[in-house]
């Protein structure tokens, strides 16, 4: 308990001392963290999904099976039904079973496609491949949402907890333990001006400290989630995050709409994975590189041709179309044989962020003449919807 408490207390002192001030330097800048770096352009995939979703075992109003068709049919490739422990469940004319641990898995007790592959941690469950599952098949990741304040998305394993007073360490530890992967489920919640809970205090700076504590000491905690609902708050936190710990530590961004509702949103909040395939190894690398983009639903999703640093000409260099047709030689007159030429997309403008604040626009970006240690990230707008990146580090020669 000491010990947790110092190293709460020296991460609180960092944020303090660090987070609105990164380093200067002269420096070459000579290193650059790119979690887009080893994506073959050519062979990977850009899989929706969604790790937040409940059903009528927590406090969701759909039963699993319509859950999972729901978002099948909506295009999803990735699903974790992540419904909440401590829950008590009930249906019309069932008496109350009281508080359940369990994940609602597997899911062929509610459907009756079945899984072609199906991947386990000790003999534990923790991913199925059900290829009758929409156009390409889907992904099912074993899931929890562990709802001691403040909640935590647990994938990849059967963590689960019955008693209210587990705190953020016996529940990260229980993931640890397990082989899974986990996040902060919409933080701003427990942050002001929200509020949901007090259990985080009343400061941000303490809260903000109090989630970068928990992500710095467990491997397998991923990061928080930006739930457009509190968008600006959660960006904010995920800057502050960032900018104190994403020189040694691996902060990833992650998206999912905290589904309760008989029908997928049309804006609803999901996670772009970037995989060659429907594979645990392949996704869980994905989540634990930061190979995501994490934005809404839209008519006009976009198309993620490239992300990539150029070390020659010290560039980071972001190719993403807008779907929609673009006209690039309009007919003359009504000429035969002279038709319109269409190509798909127009290339989408991309708006970086350099240690928390807005700094420049275009497709590429000349990090050659940085001075100080940098977190870089983007942002872009496709339909009406806003999508983020994950964060790049570059550090001067002497800040290797």
């Amino acid at each position: 308990m000491i010990k947790h408490a110092i190293t709460l207390f020296l991460v609180v002192f960092t944020f303090f001392a660090t987070s609105n001030a990164i380093a200067q330097s002269t420096g070459t800048i000579k290193v650059i963290k790119n979690p887009y770096a080893g994506i073959d352009w050519e062979r990977v995939n850009q899989y929706m999904a969604n790790f937040h979703a409940h059903t009528v075992n927590s406090d969701g109003r759909v039963e699993p099976d319509h859950l999972i068709n729901m978002y099948a049919d909506a295009g999803y490739s990735i699903l974790a039904i992540s419904d909440h422990d401590l829950y008590y469940i009930t249906r019309p004319g069932e008496s109350d079973p009281g508080p359940t641990t369990e994940t609602t898995w597997p899911w062929t007790r509610w459907i009756d496609e079945q899984p072609s592959q199906i991947w386990d941690y000790s003999g534990m469950e923790t991913s199925a491949f059900y290829p009758d599952l929409g156009d390409g098949g889907m992904l099912a990741i074993r899931a929890n949402e562990l709802t001691q304040h403040p909640h935590i998305i647990s994938l990849f394993n059967d963590c689960g907890f019955a008693e209210s007073n587990q705190t953020d360490n016996s529940r990260l530890d229980c993931i640890e333990s397990k082989n899974g992967l986990g996040y902060y489920a919409h933080p701003p919640l427990y942050m002001p001006p929200e509020k949901w809970s007090n259990v985080l205090g009343n400061s941000f700076e303490k809260a903000a400290a109090h989630f970068a504590d928990h992500i710095i000491r467990y491997p397998g905690n991923l990061g928080i989630e930006l739930p457009s609902f509190v968008q600006d708050e959660a960006v904010k936190l995920f800057d502050k995050i960032l900018m104190a710990h994403y020189r040694d530590h691996d902060i990833f961004a992650h998206g999912g709409d905290d589904t309760h509702e008989t029908y997928v949103k049309q804006n609803a909040d999901y996670t772009i994975v970037l995989a060659e395939e429907l594979t645990e190894e392949a996704v869980r690398h994905a989540l634990q590189n930061g190979q995501t983009i994490v934005g809404s639903r839209t008519q006009y999703p976009p198309i993620i041709n490239r992300i990539e640093v150029d070390s020659a000409s010290s560039r980071i260099i972001v190719d993403i179309l807008d779907p929609r047709l673009e006209l690039i030689r309009p007919t003359e007159g009504s000429i035969a044989g002279n038709p319109p030429e269409f190509e798909w997309g127009s290339k989408i403008q991309i708006t970086w962020f350099k240690n928390g604040q807005e700094y420049a626009t275009g497709n590429s970006i000349d990090y050659s003449g940085f001075t100080e240690e940098t977190v870089l990230r983007f942002e872009f707008v496709s339909g009406d919807e806003t999508f983020y990146s994950q964060a790049f580090y570059i550090a001067p020669e002497e800040g290797i």
